[in-house]
């Protein structure tokens, strides 16, 4: 105990060092972030320079590939996250539980928890970090960006037919995106029946007898990546599926697709491009009328 009172005492003094110092607030700030979107988020509202640590997992934007690591959201590494002197750490709901986390507010390190599982949490997440690190005008300027980024897309999918479709992260064993996550709230957005919705998980894991039964014409395989190639062999022997038949299964990359956050739009729009292509290649031939 007396190290985590002698950490406690200097985290204390470093943050009222920081509270008292002239100058910009956001500047003076150490912020250690332990998610992906957290992280994001932090550096589109201009905060960079003030993050010191970052989680395991975190690879966007570049410049966070040369930070200090810390663990992640649900095993943070506390020794690392109090060597780096933050002032305020930020991570996920989900971690409100864990004893690193119960550990850093019992010792006066500022903890900020936020959620993503959904457009309105990522949307409400900027704007409470924003606020947390006075940057209250830069997160309203990028919820206003999203969110016209998001109904763009929307305006242009209004007369499409809904698809069939399957997404998928994971082979061994098949594990779809469920209802509850914002991946299926973007595939609704972007005119997707999602046939793993009804499954009762997030992250349900799938039987191929019942992705057959389902009959998805559309499915978007996170194990391909970006190479159509690379799970074609898997795909080739269930002919019977819609979307295998008709050539189109698609690979996606993990980033950004994945990663919850400010890039929500634009992984909105690679996903309603797979879907429906004819909404943009309409657009295209009507540019050139």
């Amino acid at each position: 105990m007396g190290l985590y009172r002698l950490a406690a005492a200097a985290a204390l003094c470093a943050y009222a060092l920081a509270l008292a110092s002239p100058g910009n607030a956001a500047a003076r700030m150490r912020i250690v972030s332990l998610a992906p979107s957290v992280t994001e988020t932090l550096f589109a509202l201009g905060a960079g320079p003030d993050v010191v640590g970052v989680s395991q997992y975190c690879d966007y934007p570049p410049q966070v590939r040369d930070l200090p690591r810390v663990g992640s959201f649900l095993t943070p590494n506390l020794e690392a996250i109090i060597a780096l002197r933050p002032t305020l750490v930020v991570g996920l709901e989900l971690s409100s539980d864990v004893r690193q986390i119960r550990a850093l507010n019992s010792m006066g390190y500022p903890v900020l928890l936020v959620s993503d599982d959904s457009l309105q949490q990522i949307e409400t997440s900027i704007e409470t970090v924003g606020a947390r690190i006075n940057r209250q005008p830069q997160a309203r300027r990028l919820v206003a960006q999203i969110q016209t980024q998001i109904a763009a897309i929307q305006q242009r999918l209004a007369n499409v037919k809904p698809e069939r479709a399957l997404m998928l992260v994971g082979h061994q064993p098949i594990v779809a995106v469920g209802a509850g996550t914002y991946l299926d709230e973007l595939m609704r957005i972007a005119r997707a029946d999602n046939i793993a919705a009804n499954a009762g998980q997030q992250w349900p894991h799938l039987s191929m007898e019942y992705i057959i039964a389902m009959r998805p014409e559309v499915v978007l395989d996170g194990s391909m990546g970006t190479d159509p190639s690379s799970s074609s062999g898997f795909w080739e022997r269930y002919p019977a599926i819609p979307a295998v038949r008709d050539h189109r299964v698609f690979g996606y990359a993990e980033d950004p697709i994945l990663h919850a956050g400010p890039r929500v739009g634009q992984s909105l729009e690679i996903i309603a491009r797979m879907i429906h292509p004819e909404a943009w290649d309409r657009a295209a031939g009507g540019a050139h009328n």
